[in-house]
């Protein structure tokens, strides 16, 4: 017998769980319980409050290199994916929102498409990186 496992999400650990939901909720646009439940399409989180404030580690940045990509500009906690118009889209709605920009914008050649990425970052350091692509004409 075959177990289906129907969703994830990551597990956030939070300095400030009551910021933490209302940053989620009123910055970045997920739909937030009382238990730190963080839902956004099909992006999700469970923040939960730290015993102690040095238990809050965001990723470091990865090293990656090659000739044709640097790497990226900082650590990232998650990667969300939609398409290149919805890049731009949600940069707009959380530059308006006062949302804390971790990097604006990069257009990126991937060869078959362009590509474009930015990233925000949560009260605590987490950085969500949103990137999408579209044909080249």
């Amino acid at each position: 017998m075959s177990v289906q496992l129907k969703k994830s999400r990551q597990v956030r650990l939070v300095s400030d769980l009551q910021k933490a939901r209302e940053y989620y909720a009123n910055v970045l646009g997920f739909t937030v319980d009382g238990w730190g439940h963080a839902e956004r399409d099909q992006v999700g989180f469970l923040l939960q409050q730290t015993c102690k404030p040095e238990d809050v580690q965001p990723n470091q940045r990865s090293y990656y290199s090659s000739a044709d990509w640097a790497g990226p500009p900082t650590g990232w906690d998650t990667y969300c994916y939609t398409d290149y118009d919805g890049v731009a889209n949600i940069y707009e709605e959380y530059k308006a929102k006062g949302a804390i920009i971790a990097y604006d914008p990069v257009p990126e050649d991937m060869g078959n498409q362009d590509w474009l990425e930015f990233g925000v970052r949560d009260l605590d350091g987490y950085v969500i990186v949103f990137g999408g692509g579209k044909p080249k004409k």
